[in-house]
């Protein structure tokens, strides 16, 4: 399937500007609803097949909105209760390629081709597309210019009842609306910070999270179980195998996010330029030099640094274990790396680097791809 889906969307990946036919464009969505509907990849598809057998019984275990999808609208049907929640989240996320300042058609195969084996593994998906969509919402322009804000907060909020992870989501959404611009002196200020984050998560800091959350006890008692199972997990990954799996799967995560702030330094220096420059000539030799980044891609990369740097902290804990935390986070940030990369595809500047990066990821899902068929072969004997 990942083949298939390849070879259909090659011309997009390509050609300068490429699209692809209508009649490519729905083998493509079909043969990605279909990934989502089994989830071939990862064991989720029978960790939730559990859960709603508990949620039919009257279990809640999971949240409202999949309890009451689960009885209202796909009561003992598993497999619509998959359509109904994967196909909202992949309807939210083509559009959101849509909208974005980026061709649809090339984000859409650069996704499909790498991270919709990531998309098709857990219900948190939906979470994820619905903020990415709500973020989306809120950069365009409408004729009355509050509109698109307040729609877009609203969606970004309302993914936290879709999965409680996206607490994490929420906060990183808000931090890059709020900030403007990611500046050198603001990458310096977060490098300095980073090590008195770390500290302060091994203090306990994650507690004070779970505590401000809510002020529920119940709730937080819901919490508190959730993030206990997590860091008390055990690390995924024992053996050389999974950990080449592992380091192929989160490079490029890290690789486009210091090309995408290199893009951002490169614009923010040539705008100062263009302000003080009385030379227009000069001005628009610059700017074909350091073109100027829209502002929602601009904050898909503000999305995407405070993902890496946050979930990255995970990784230096001494005192419990936030491999599986860490592991959770970073997925946060595939959908902005798929539109980063988009982007960076697109500018001559990037397009070379951008291609390695995604050759890269693309051997990465091969070889994630590959080892779980070995692993599953092994197992079955």
């Amino acid at each position: 399937m990942l083949i298939v889906i390849w070879y259909t969307m090659r011309p997009a990946i390509h050609y300068a500007d490429g699209v692809v036919s209508t009649q490519r464009l729905y083998i493509t969505f079909f043969l990605w609803f279909a990934f989502d509907l089994f989830a071939f990849w990862g064991s989720d598809w029978f960790h939730l097949y559990v859960a709603y057998q508990d949620i039919m019984k009257g279990d809640p275990l999971v949240e409202k909105v999949y309890f009451w999808i689960a009885h209202r609208i796909a009561p003992n049907n598993y497999f619509l209760f998959r359509i109904i929640v994967w196909g909202t989240a992949q309807f939210l996320l083509w559009d959101t390629f849509k909208r974005i300042s980026v061709g649809s058609h090339l984000a859409l195969a650069i996704f499909v081709s790498i991270w919709m084996i990531w998309f098709s593994y857990g219900r948190v998906s939906l979470a994820m597309a619905l903020a990415f969509w709500g973020l989306t919402i809120y950069y365009k322009s409408h004729r009355i210019p509050l509109l698109p804000k307040i729609i877009g907060i609203c969606a970004i909020a309302a993914s936290f009842y879709f999965h409680k992870s996206a607490i994490f989501l929420i906060i990183v959404s808000l931090l890059a609306i709020m900030t403007s611009k990611v500046n050198k002196t603001t990458f310096i200020i977060c490098l300095i910070v980073f090590p008195i984050l770390a500290q302060m998560l091994n203090d306990g800091f994650i507690d004070t999270i779970m505590l401000t959350m809510t002020n529920r006890a119940e709730d937080l008692n819901s919490y508190l179980e959730k993030a206990q199972y997590y860091m008390e997990s055990d690390e995924r990954g024992y053996g050389f195998g999974p950990l080449i799996g592992l380091f192929l799967e989160k490079l490029p995560y890290y690789l486009i996010t210091v090309l995408g702030l290199i893009a951002v330094f490169r614009d923010s220096s040539n705008a100062d330029f263009n302000e003080e420059t009385e030379n227009p000539e000069l001005a628009e030799y610059d700017e074909e030099q350091a073109p100027f980044i829209p502002e929602d891609i601009k904050a898909y990369i503000r999305v995407l640094f405070f993902i890496i740097l946050f979930s990255s902290l995970f990784l230096f804990s001494n005192s419990i274990n936030t491999q599986v935390i860490y592991d959770r986070f970073i997925k946060f940030s595939f959908i902005p790396t798929t539109i980063v990369l988009a982007y960076l595809f697109e500018k001559p500047h990037y397009v070379n680097y951008a291609w390695w990066t995604y050759c890269i990821a693309l051997f990465g899902t091969c070889y994630q791809m590959t080892y779980m068929l070995y692993c599953s072969i092994t197992n079955y004997k």
